[in-house]
């Protein structure tokens, strides 16, 4: 019953504090508010960019690649796909290059023409609702309407401030990525790879 009473007065809190901007802060001192509020606000800027009528397809392509390299996490993104390529082996100096060329690759996975056109007139359907994945991040869930079509279903895996991933109706991006990688380096080491690629 105790318990009960707590959650119900920190749910009142929250509610008070959202309601006047301020940030609801569990005992542990973890922000349970942000993860949503962040996916949300990152979501709506990509969707007012895709579907600004004024703007050339070019012109939102390079626009939304500026607001996804904002939002991404490329330490952790570049850890996850390039570890098994002996990426933490590398020198700060080389990580940074691959880095640098992961940003460019994901500018093409996450905003080629297809995906441009597939979120084009799209909007979200109801608030984001985050929930605690690990120690360190959210599993935050949207729900997207087009037309007549089915509700497209993504969750963000973020700790509130950077996107690590995303799954898309169930398929980890990451793990997508790295197939890709894979399939791109083939046998040659990932700095061989880096190298041919300018970077």
């Amino acid at each position: 019953m105790q318990k009960l009473i707590y959650i119900i007065s920190f749910l009142n809190v929250c509610i008070f504090q959202a309601v006047w901007g301020g940030a609801c802060v569990a005992s542990s001192g973890v922000n349970e508010l942000a993860p949503a509020s962040f996916i949300g606000k990152m979501v709506n800027e990509s969707l007012g960019i895709v579907n600004n009528s004024g703007s050339s397809d070019d012109k939102k392509r390079k626009e939304l690649s500026n607001s996804i390299n904002k939002y991404l996490d490329i330490d952790r993104i570049a850890s996850a796909v390039f570890s098994p390529k002996g990426y933490k082996d590398l020198s700060e100096k080389d990580q940074q290059r691959v880095k640098e060329y992961l940003k460019k690759y994901l500018i093409r996975f996450y905003a080629s023409e297809g995906k441009l056109s597939a979120m084009m007139n799209s909007k979200l359907s109801g608030e984001p609702v985050a929930e605690r994945k690990n120690e360190q991040d959210f599993a935050v869930t949207t729900q997207f309407e087009k037309n007549s079509s089915p509700a497209l279903k993504i969750v963000w895996i973020t700790d509130g401030k950077k996107v690590f991933y995303v799954e898309i109706e169930g398929i980890n991006q990451i793990i997508t990525l790295r197939s890709e990688m894979d399939t791109a380096i083939g046998s040659r080491t990932l700095m061989e790879y880096i190298n041919e690629q300018g970077f």
